[in-house]
């Protein structure tokens, strides 16, 4: 598989991340032996796509982690598909399309990261998608957030996705769109409230902050949670 170091995107978060395109269309299993990384069996019976976009974001966090000082890590999946990282670790993986990124951290301060890109959608889909992904309560940010982007829906959907990724190490449990509500927002971040108590240290009313930014038909949404 032709994988090439790029990054479209400028992170806002000030940890170690790793971007690169990817070519789905010349995947072979043996690109998992040529880039040291080893074949999950449960993979097996996947996809050629699945198995590639779950390479390159090994590849990409493999790399990320080299700026933490840590080489040749097996990164394993847990039950629940969410990456096992080193003990000091807190990291991320997306991908989307051809494109995958990493981002950790070793600081004790970090609790988890959550990034997601995403492609923009259509507008059958923005419209289609809308009531899954938005609560009522949201519409007046919504609204503003359309006059700072296009596919605003895009954007909140892909915020979601980070804050899940962001909060799930400390959670522990799945939670749905609806637990955060997007409150305000400008050219840059997103602020949303926790509309449930997920965790002792995640009452409802916590505010989470979400980075956002739009490069070409994709959007890259960055969330972190810290110790409080």
């Amino acid at each position: 598989m032709h994988i090439t170091d790029l990054s479209p995107f400028t992170p806002k978060l000030p940890y170690s991340s790793h971007c690169m395109a990817f070519d789905v269309s010349q995947y072979q299993d043996e690109d998992y032996a040529f880039f040291g990384q080893p074949f999950p069996s449960k993979l097996q019976r996947a996809v050629a796509k699945r198995k590639a976009e779950y390479l390159a974001g090994r590849v990409c966090a493999s790399r990320a982690m080299k700026s933490c000082g840590i080489a040749n890590f097996t990164l394993h999946s847990a039950e629940d598909r969410s990456p096992i990282w080193p003990e000091n670790i807190r990291g991320t993986i997306t991908h989307s399309k051809g494109i995958a990124m990493a981002m950790v951290s070793d600081s004790i301060d970090v609790l988890g990261i959550g990034i997601d890109i995403e492609h923009h959608m259509t507008e059958k889909q923005e419209q289609e998608l809308r009531s899954q992904i938005l609560r009522d309560d949201e519409h007046d940010a919504f609204e503003l957030l359309r006059t700072y982007h296009q596919k605003p829906l895009t954007i909140v959907f892909s915020a979601k996705e980070s804050i899940y990724k962001a909060l799930y190490g400390q959670v522990q449990t799945f939670f749905g769109f609806d637990a955060a509500q997007l409150i305000k927002c400008d050219e840059y971040r997103l602020q949303f409230s926790l509309t449930k108590t997920l965790h002792d240290d995640l009452p409802k009313g916590t505010e989470i902050t979400v980075y956002y930014q739009s490069v070409q038909n994709m959007v890259l949404t960055e969330c972190v949670n810290l110790k409080r």
